[in-house]
């Protein structure tokens, strides 16, 4: 049973390395729970190589340049790891004997399709500098646990410390919420959250300046659109690729799709693909020509067999 749960923890902790490393090296990460990041080759189907941890990964953030690796552990230890020589360069703790503190970020789910799957919660700073996301802190007192508010901060990978937090508008108390994706503007002074609308937020004061709103599907009633920032290699700085799904509320049909964002023009391109079949995983050829995603043969009677 426990070998069973350790390779299901290890697909959901570093999926988001496998989709983000570059084609040409064909690696994949892989996090375990004994502390280790598992180098494979795509090709050979081998482990080749595997870096010792300082705790359990749970969530992963690619740098800009895609040389560097931030693992998040379970315990709030902050490690980077450098992909080409394979070893920890940088490791520093997030919390301390009286502050507990807890990241709102998961690995994406490459694995379920649509907006609501795709879930990050950690922006990077193009320039290597930050890494941003939203942070909850239980602080230790002499007779109770205190549960702060969420605030969004800004940390810094250099000075290896919590730089910047704001506190959320007063409309967001709870902080932007469980499924809200990031992405930070290639000059590094915009944070544009992704929700059912895009917001954008100016990172020296962390006021909103700027909403982007998406196109609604055209038959009343059905479930938004929603887009999410991710972290593809192949995409041009300030655009976002993201799959995104629709569902009637009449007949439930589901439609997949893709949506193309220009975040400097605010234009939104919406390109339907298809109905919502029962998909694992839907990803992108590098030339954008292409999508892949598996699925399963459903037979519905002693002589139906359907495949697509």
């Amino acid at each position: 049973m426990r070998k069973l749960f350790l390779v299901f923890y290890c697909v959901f902790v570093c999926s988001i390395a496998a989709g983000q490393t570059p084609s040409s090296n064909q690696l994949m990460y892989v996090g375990t729970l004994d502390k280790k990041l598992l180098v494979i080759d795509e090709a050979k189907e081998e482990v080749i190589d595997e870096v010792p941890l300082g705790g359990i990964p749970r969530t992963t953030a690619l740098s800009a340049d895609k040389k560097k690796l931030h693992i998040f552990t379970t315990q709030m230890l902050l490690e980077t790891v450098d992909l080409e020589s394979r070893k920890v360069v940088s490791s520093f703790s997030l919390a301390d004997p009286r502050n507990r503190v807890r990241i709102q970020a998961n690995a994406p789910d490459l694995v379920n399709i649509g907006g609501n799957a795709r879930f990050s919660g950690i922006a990077v700073d193009p320039k290597g500098r930050y890494l941003y996301t939203t942070m909850r802190n239980v602080v230790k007192d002499i007779d109770q646990f205190r549960i702060d508010p969420p605030q969004f901060v800004a940390i810094d990978l250099q000075e290896k410390k919590i730089a910047k937090a704001w506190p959320f508008p007063k409309d967001m108390d709870q902080g932007f919420g469980f499924n809200a994706t990031y992405k930070v503007s290639a000059d590094g002074k915009r944070l544009y959250v992704f929700q059912e609308d895009v917001l954008v937020f100016d990172l020296d004061t962390f006021k909103q300046i700027d909403k982007i709103e998406l196109a609604q599907p055209p038959y009343p009633g059905a479930s938004p659109y929603r887009l999410a920032a991710n972290d593809d290699p192949f995409d041009a700085p300030d655009t976002v690729t993201s799959v995104f799904t629709s569902v009637d509320s009449i007949v439930h049909k589901g439609t997949l799709g893709l949506a193309k964002i220009d975040l400097t023009t605010r234009k939104v391109d919406y390109f339907p693909i298809g109905p919502l079949l029962p998909m694992t995983g839907f990803q992108l050829s590098p030339d954008r020509k292409r999508g892949y995603s598996v699925v399963p043969k459903i037979s519905t009677g002693a002589n139906r067999l359907t495949e697509w």
